[in-house]
C-alpha cells in the first residue's frame, strides 16, 4: 500500500511516512522531530538512573535515580539520552507544571495529536547529527577500577560508595557528569 493510504488511515505518523517515501534514514534533524506530538505513557514508560547523566529536578517522584522523565531545557537532551538508554524508542519534550521536561518511551501506544500544542516527539534515530550515547558521571574520575556503577550506584544510598571517595574523588565531583545537559 502507498504511504498515502496509510496516512489517510491514521496509521503512521508523518516522520514515518516521510522515511518510508524516502528511504531509511532520509529524514534527519529537526525534520525528524514531531511537533503537536505527545507520547504518554500507556505502559511503556522507561525508567532509569537518569541522574547520572545530570538529571537532578523534575523527575518521576523527585527521584532521578529511578524516573521516566527529568527537566531540560532542550529537545536535543531528550534525543541524546534516549539515544543512550537501550529500552528506549522514543523521546517526548514537553511542560509540565511550569517545566520543560523529557519523557522516555519503549514504544508509541500512548502517541495523541497535540495540534497547537509545543510538545515535540521522536524516534530513538531522531537525535543531531554526531550526537552517540553518553556516559554515566564523570569520566575522568574512572580509572584504576573504579566506575560508575561500583561508586554511584543507588544501592550506596544518597553520598555513593565510601570506599571511592578521598580528596581528590568525591561523590558529586565523579557521579554527575561535567557538562549539564
Amino acid at each position: 500500500k502507498s504511504a498515502s493510504v496509510f496516512a489517510m488511515a491514521g496509521q503512521i505518523s508523518a516522520s514515518a511516512i516521510l522515511a518510508c517515501t524516502l528511504g531509511a534514514g532520509a529524514v534527519k534533524w529537526p525534520e525528524c522531530q514531531e511537533k503537536g506530538v505527545v507520547i504518554r505513557s500507556a505502559g511503556q514508560a522507561v525508567f532509569a538512573n537518569l541522574q547520572g547523566f545530570g538529571a537532578t529536578v523534575g523527575c518521576f517522584l523527585e527521584d532521578c535515580q529511578h524516573t521516566d522523565k527529568f527537566a531540560a531545557y532542550h529537545a536535543e537532551s531528550c534525543a541524546q539520552i534516549c539515544l543512550t538508554l537501550q529500552e528506549c524508542q522514543y523521546w517526548v519534550w514537553g511542560e509540565e507544571e511550569g517545566d520543560e521536561k523529557c519523557w522516555f518511551r519503549s514504544g508509541d501506544a500512548g502517541r495523541e495529536d497535540g495540534v497547537g500544542t509545543p510538545w515535540v516527539s521522536g524516534a530513538r534515530s531522531c537525535h543531531p547529527p554526531g550526537a552517540q550515547g553518553l556516559a554515566m558521571g564523570n569520566g575522568d574520575c574512572w580509572v584504576d577500577g573504579f566506575g560508575y556503577n561500583h561508586c554511584c550506584d543507588p544501592r550506596w544510598g544518597p553520598g555513593g560508595n565510601p570506599a571511592c571517595w578521598d580528596g581528590s574523588f568525591s561523590y558529586d565531583l565523579c557521579c554527575f557528569p561535567k557538562e549539564d545537559l
